[in-house]
């Protein structure tokens, strides 16, 4: 179901596909929970295909870095 296939886009199953995502995330919560989700693998992949590779676990190494600077900034 994607919009350059040559095959037309089955409404009914685009339907229940957003039934069962809007089930999953009834507030704003949830939606941000998701991508949070996801977010640390999206950098990874994309700085990787800008031919500088980082691993997740170096991105929460280096977020949790910042977070301390931040703290102690606060302080």
């Amino acid at each position: 179901m994607t919009a350059n296939s040559s095959e037309p886009i089955d409404l009914d199953a685009l339907a229940t596909r957003f039934r069962q995502w809007r089930a999953q995330h009834k507030t704003p919560d949830t939606v941000v929970a998701a991508h949070r989700e996801v977010m640390l693998e999206r950098v990874a992949q994309s700085m990787t295909f800008e031919g500088e590779p980082i691993t997740v676990t170096r991105l929460k190494i280096l977020l949790d870095q910042l977070d301390q600077w931040a703290k102690n900034q606060d302080s």
